[in-house]
């Protein structure tokens, strides 16, 4: 989870944005930053994120109406930042969608922990998880989702896509995703590599900057970016 949490820090203050991103980018986490309600609206829309840190009190808007907002359409944690402790503030921001709410001035590390925290509440321990951007895959329990929905895959597009996920930005010929994802000792068509891969792009966001590219001559590769 660590190595590949991607967050979108919704803050106008440039200097405490900057902190935050600073001391979030010491734990190996990405962190972009938005300064208005309208920015974050679309940057959540275009980009996935496993957690939105938002203020309340944002020069375009309310940052608890912007949470109510974001819940119609993602499933990232949500722990609301700011300065306003009135329990009304609280309760509103909860009831509104929000997982947790933290007050300035606070430690890093009380806000690392509630970050961890929340993502144990809102998606339980589902053992190791393969990701890559906005793809997710679990082997043990054999799902695999974008964007937080569910991808309803066979049983070999969900074996290939954990053989292109094993192996990201990497070359692959159609030899080896057939000896990972089949076996030795498969038998069948020759060119079931290429319509398992025609099935599974079928499965992914059309809209997302992942893609499986083809490589002529060569196979296929799992890449940030399409053809």
């Amino acid at each position: 989870m660590d190595q590949n949490m991607r967050i979108l820090i919704v803050e106008d203050h440039p200097e405490v944005a900057r902190w935050l991103q600073g001391e979030l980018g010491h734990f190996g986490w990405k962190a972009d930053v938005a300064g208005t309600v309208q920015l974050a609206r679309t940057m959540a829309r275009h980009q996935f994120y496993q957690v939105l840190l938002l203020d309340i009190m944002l020069p375009d808007g309310d940052g608890i109406e912007l949470c109510r907002q974001l819940r119609r359409f993602t499933n990232a944690a949500i722990i609301m930042v700011t300065a306003k402790d009135e329990l009304a503030d609280r309760i509103q921001a909860l009831e509104d969608g929000a997982d947790d709410y933290i007050t300035k001035p606070f430690a890093i590390d009380e806000l690392r922990a509630r970050i961890r925290a929340v993502l144990r509440r809102t998606h339980g321990d589902r053992g190791p998880v393969l990701e890559f951007h906005d793809l997710r895959l679990w082997p043990e329990e054999r799902t695999a989702e974008q964007k937080g929905k569910p991808l309803d895959l066979s049983r070999r597009e969900f074996e290939l896509l954990l053989v292109l996920l094993e192996n990201p930005n990497r070359a692959l010929t159609r030899d080896q995703l057939l000896e990972k994802a089949w076996g030795f000792d498969f038998y069948g068509e020759s060119n079931v590599v290429d319509v398992t891969i025609r099935r599974l792009r079928d499965h992914l966001d059309p809209q997302s900057p992942v893609s499986i590219a083809t490589l002529r001559g060569i196979g296929y590769m799992l890449k940030y970016g399409h053809d």
